[in-house]
């Protein structure tokens, strides 16, 4: 982390927390709207297409949720690394990962050059 100064990492800290409360409740909202939907369904005779429409909402949603869980558990390994005295630093090759790669992506495990070799497998 020498890269970055204290100052670098408490603000990164802080946008990893915005991001990490953003996605729980994005998480609680979509489950609660599911769940919503579901208990609608059940007391209304619906037909059909509208048991189809609801499946296909349901599917959308909790595709939704994985994305925020997985963006979720990459943002909790970067307050780790944080707190670990890890962080900024690529997984794969331990080069520093540029302050500009940080503050666009808080949660960035890998240098670019690594991202690259690892989209590409």
């Amino acid at each position: 982390m020498k890269h970055l100064s204290s100052s670098d990492v408490r603000k990164l800290h802080q946008q990893l927390v915005q991001m990490r409360t953003r996605l729980l409740d994005e998480i609680q909202a979509a489950e609660a709207e599911i769940k919503t939907a579901l208990v609608a369904q059940e007391g209304e005779g619906r037909t059909g297409s509208d048991t189809l429409e609801l499946i296909g909402f349901e599917e959308v949603r909790r595709s939704e949720i994985e994305i925020d869980q997985r963006q979720l558990r990459a943002v909790q390994e970067a307050e780790r690394r944080i707190s670990e005295g890890l962080y900024g630093i690529c997984t794969d090759c331990g080069a520093a990962i540029a302050r500009e790669r940080l503050l666009a992506l808080p949660a960035a495990i890998r240098c670019v050059l690594c991202e690259n070799k690892q989209a590409l497998q």
